[in-house]
């Protein structure tokens, strides 16, 4: 079976800095994939590539089989691709419930079958419910990490990029998070995931990509990854 996105030979250049160096990256149907890396090494940059808000120098990105390089944002996310951002994100004068109900309205008709039919259903699902009513700059941060979520979930993705979720998360946040992301490949909905928190991506995923000076350099199960002398070495005197 083809993945659902296939990236292949991506590059980004601002000015005179490489930020993505000819990347070649599959994400499977169904998987929790990692992507990991120093500041700097073009993680963030290859979700915004991939997603139309930047315009590579190179390469190609399949989105199943669909070549949907360059596309704009609102294009690539009609097409089922959705995105959380490093900043939580939400409209703040609105209700939590009026801003998951407005990210449900820019749905594409060939978006995946919505596994929540209703913006309450959404918000039960990420556990939000009691705040439905609130507005969305009152909310403490954990909160409006999930409020992202449900945001990125209410146009219907069939594949969910992730941006550091758990960022500015404590403990308790972060297990719970992680526990909501282990379900989504049940919704038909596959991820791909960047962070610094090691244990947490090892939680999450059993398939590691690793980038450095927007190259990659290592690629496989999170274990062997783990334990590969060029990601120690990237890595020394940090996570690993």
């Amino acid at each position: 079976m083809s993945p659902i996105l296939a990236i292949n030979g991506l590059s980004k250049q601002f000015g005179g800095v490489t930020a993505l160096a000819g990347v070649d990256l599959a994400i499977e149907e169904g998987e929790i994939l990692g992507v990991v890396g120093p500041n700097g090494s073009g993680k963030t940059t290859l979700f915004n590539v991939v997603t139309g808000v930047h315009r590579p120098s190179g390469g190609t990105v399949l989105f199943r089989g669909q070549d949907i390089t360059g596309l704009k944002p609102h294009a690539i996310s009609r097409a089922g691709i959705g995105y959380t951002f490093q900043q939580a994100m939400a409209f703040a004068g609105l209700g939590v419930l009026e801003n998951v109900r407005i990210a449900g309205e820019h749905v594409g008709t060939d978006s995946t079958a919505n596994p929540w039919p209703t913006p309450q259903a959404l918000l039960d699902f990420v556990g939000l419910s009691a705040v439905a009513n609130e507005k969305a700059g009152v909310l403490p941060f954990g909160s409006l990490r999930l409020l992202g979520l449900a945001l990125a979930l209410a146009t219907r993705p069939s594949l969910l990029l992730l941006d550091e979720p758990a960022a500015g998360l404590n403990d308790r946040e972060t297990t719970a998070l992680v526990g909501l992301v282990r379900q989504l490949p049940g919704h038909g909905i596959s991820v791909c995931v960047i962070d610094h928190d090691m244990k947490l991506m090892q939680m999450l995923c059993r398939r590691l990509a690793v980038l450095d000076f927007g190259s990659k350099i290592s690629d496989g199960p999170t274990e062997a990854v783990l334990a590969d002398p060029k990601v120690l070495e990237v890595y020394l005197g940090g996570d690993l």
